[in-house]
């Protein structure tokens, strides 16, 4: 606010200073040329007067009284034609100073205020007509041209964000053109486009090739059967088959996959047998290293003469009942052993507790002694 008083202060001062100077200097101008306009006027009317009055004393020979009394009114009359005259040029005078002080006082005014640098929020927003205040396009910092655009909604429509452009609702265009494209909707097009996406879609489809024709084969297996049927208990020595083959719906073999199924026609690995629900696979387990077992949240178990030895649960864990490691029997039981066994063979306590040892180890025959007291 105060610097909006000192700009004030500092216009009008300035303003005072130059009226000042032009208004002496006009009166000045318009004194000297009234005075002289009437000092000419004045000794021409004088002049003609006394002339006139002159030629009529003369006339008549009028006496010196006379003369004296013309002489007062002659000075009466120019009296008074004086000033009306100076009353003209008064009048006159002040209408062009009045002019000129307009004149002068629309220069300075538009001189000081072109030549002010304003200091930055020395002017509050307030104090700014903005009604008929306009900014040029060309004016505005960052400005792009943007007449190739139309808008006519109401609502947002486009939004542009880092690294991605919305399209709020329907898109209209003749062409788009993309290295990548997401629809997570359905694509709704007419006949007409269908149709040209087929085309393009079957052009670059390979013709199919003309299917092999085994029909020799065929016949030379027939004959072998035909030959085979006539003779009773008769075997093939060779059967070779270079497609997909399944025997007895039971065994399968496809080339493609190079894999054997055996109850299935779908087999997970080099050979994969179904017994019932149960699977289980031989196969590769990684690089370099083979996997026999199965693929699906079972057990397996490995046994021999009808009795599992080792059983791997699903989780990874194994289970061996009788184990002979080094020539020596591990088994497990209740109480002390009452069986004969080999020096060295162990069974550990089923029912450890404190006080009570970890097992027995056999010392000869019936002899066991108990080793890992439980403390």
């Amino acid at each position: 606010m105060s610097t909006h008083t000192d700009l004030r202060q500092a216009v009008d001062q300035q303003v005072n200073s130059l009226l000042e100077d032009y208004v002496k200097q006009l009166v000045e101008q318009q004194t000297f040329q009234i005075q002289e306009q009437i000092t000419n006027r004045l000794d021409g009317i004088v002049g003609d007067v006394v002339d006139k009055v002159e030629v009529m004393l003369t006339a008549m020979n009028t006496k010196h009284d006379l003369k004296q009394t013309i002489g007062q009114k002659v000075n009466k009359l120019v009296e008074t034609h004086a000033k009306q005259l100076v009353g003209e040029y008064t009048f006159q005078a002040q209408k062009q100073v009045r002019t000129r002080i307009d004149e002068v006082l629309e220069k300075v005014i538009r001189d000081t205020v072109e030549n002010i640098d304003f200091a930055e929020g020395s002017i509050p927003p307030s104090s700014i007509d903005w009604s008929a205040f306009s900014i040029s396009k060309q004016n505005v910092q960052g400005y792009r041209d943007l007449s190739s655009i139309e808008d006519f909604g109401n609502t947002v429509e486009l939004t542009i964000l880092d690294g991605a452009v919305v399209a709020e609702n329907s898109l209209i265009t003749n062409t788009i053109t993309t290295e990548d494209i997401t629809v997570n909707g359905n694509i709704n097009i007419n006949e007409l486009a269908f149709n040209a996406i087929s085309d393009r879609i079957l052009s670059r489809v390979p013709a199919a090739s003309a299917p092999k024709d085994y029909s020799p084969e065929i016949n030379e297996l027939s004959k072998r059967i035909t030959k085979a049927e006539s003779k009773p208990h008769s075997n093939f020595k060779e059967l070779e088959v270079t497609g997909e083959a399944i025997l007895s719906d039971v065994l399968y073999t496809t080339p493609g996959n190079k894999r054997v199924g055996i109850n299935t026609m779908d087999p997970s690995d080099a050979l994969t047998v179904w017994d019932n629900e149960v699977e289980v696979v031989v196969g590769k387990h990684k690089s370099q290293e083979g996997y026999i077992g199965t693929r699906r949240r079972q057990t397996v178990n490995i046994g021999a003469n009808n009795k599992v030895g080792i059983t791997v649960n699903s989780n990874g864990t194994v289970g061996i009942e009788d184990l002979q490691l080094m020539g020596r029997t591990i088994s497990g039981g209740d109480n002390v052993p009452g069986h004969a066994a080999r020096r060295g063979d162990i069974v550990l306590n089923n029912k450890v507790k404190q006080g009570d040892c970890i097992g027995w180890v056999c010392l000869d025959g019936l002899r066991w002694t108990g080793f890992g007291k439980v403390e």
